[in-house]
């Protein structure tokens, strides 16, 4: 019942996965009741603020501070949402929104750092790079500034200007942008053919149509193309989605009824196990699926990643190199591996808290460690463009407490290899200058799959 009760969704502004409750399985119980003496001290908190601060503060604004101090320390993704940011999130995925496009995280005391610009964004046209510090928006410190209060900064009517001020790990002075605002439309999905009929599939962020749109691509695919020599699903830059989503996107790949992913947590409701069945990826339960080819399940395939491939991507990648459906290429993946339920409160707000942590089919749990690429490739032939910012750098992050050896990894950090080659940051996507993706298509020609 719990499962029909609520869907996973990724916030826009931050890489994570969250739960929608609408049921009451976040009640408190008996055992969750403060003490009497931690009780009076809140209230005497309280009302030594409202007596004696030296402005008067609305007892809403008192109450609300203080939910959100006691909620944000918990972890980087545990947050107070008020009415404005309540209903943001309900809506985010829908894939139009007035603002910059681009992917971040709060962290407490260095301010708001880029996950990722959205590819065709004002904020990708502007040269915003992931791992970059938001320190100012329009001559105003981020520092401490509360996540909502940057988000509606950040945002704004079309053509309209907001003044960024950036710091960037090589730079010695700040970088200043004149950024305009546009109307934010998300074309999640792009599928052609490309070289030697191999079939190049790029996601941006898994929406709410991003399965229909990619179930549509294929079958004009299938109608009007010879037959493919292989697949390149991009997920590099994409901070996640929908889970439903990302279940179905799997399901095309994988045999009906494998296990995508698992989350597990300290209660009862916060464990559940993810099966590619139209029941979990399909608003009707129909099979979006039905008609595609069986071969799909089959042909060649490589995911390409990188340290902007988050949540729900980096659950897609999981599950398709658990079940060695198909091999990883680029750079290990940001390592966002928790879960927020979205807990109502009793007015228009409600609490975004950490309830779990999700697993790849075989039991991974890519928290703070991410997805470890079967071919790591740098961006470029010269290095990385950028360093490298995860879930691990987020200022009191959830830490992975198995014993990852991540040697394998390390000899080839992509921390230290840093590009000094300018042009390099002119390729696209997909273009024929895509360093990596070349290298998937050299693999695939070689059979060295």
């Amino acid at each position: 019942m719990f499962r029909k009760l609520c869907y996973l969704i990724f916030f826009f502004f931050s890489a994570f996965v969250v739960i929608f409750n609408t049921s009451n399985s976040f009640l408190i119980n008996d055992n969750s009741s403060i003490s009497l003496v931690e009780l009076q001290k809140i209230v005497k908190a309280f009302a030594i603020v409202k007596e004696n601060y030296m402005k008067e503060v609305a007892d809403n604004s008192i109450i609300s501070n203080a939910i959100s101090g006691m909620i944000s320390r918990l972890d980087p993704h545990s947050s107070y949402l008020n009415a404005d940011d309540y209903n943001d999130i309900k809506s985010v995925t829908h894939g139009e929104f007035g603002g910059l496009g681009v992917e971040v995280s709060f962290e407490e005391n260095m301010g708001i750092k880029v996950i990722s610009p959205l590819d065709f964004t004002p904020a990708a046209a502007a040269g915003i790079i992931p791992g970059d510090y938001i320190v100012q928006i329009d001559g105003v410190s981020t520092r401490g500034m509360p996540p909502a209060e940057a988000i509606k900064m950040m945002r704004g009517e079309p053509k309209s200007s907001v003044n960024l001020t950036l710091s960037r790990e090589g730079h010695k002075n700040y970088i200043n942008l004149k950024i305009l605002r546009d109307i934010i439309k998300i074309n999640s999905i792009t599928c052609n053919i490309i070289d030697n009929n191999i079939l190049y599939i790029r996601i941006t962020q898994f929406q709410e149509n991003t399965l229909s749109d990619m179930v549509r691509n294929l079958h004009n695919i299938v109608d009007n193309s010879t037959k493919l020599s292989g697949i390149v699903l991009d997920l590099r830059n994409n901070p996640g989605g929908l889970l439903s989503s990302a279940i179905g996107v799997s399901g095309v790949f994988l045999k009906k009824g494998s296990l995508v992913v698992y989350t597990s947590g300290r209660n009862i409701e916060s464990c559940h196990k993810y099966f590619s069945v139209p029941e979990e990826y399909s608003i009707n339960a129909s099979d979006d699926l039905k008609f595609l080819p069986t071969w799909f399940k089959n042909i060649k395939m490589i995911v390409l990643v990188n340290s902007g491939s988050a949540s729900a991507s980096e659950i897609v990648a999981g599950a398709m190199q658990d079940h060695s459906r198909a091999k990883i290429l680029g750079n290990k993946t940001f390592g966002k591996g928790s879960v927020q339920a979205i807990i109502p409160l009793d007015d228009s707000s409600a609490i975004k808290l950490t309830t779990s942590l999700y697993f790849t089919p075989s039991g991974r749990s890519i928290q703070a460690t991410g997805i470890i690429p079967d071919y790591i490739v740098n961006d470029t032939l010269s290095g990385n463009l950028f360093y490298a910012q995860r879930e691990s750098n987020l200022y009191n992050h959830i830490q992975n407490n198995k014993n990852i050896d991540n040697k394998s990894y390390n000899q080839y950090c992509d921390d230290i290899c840093i590009s000094k080659n300018v042009s390099d940051l002119s390729f696209e996507f997909g273009s024929p200058n895509d360093f990596q993706l070349q290298k998937a298509i050299s693999l695939m020609l070689d059979n060295n799959l």
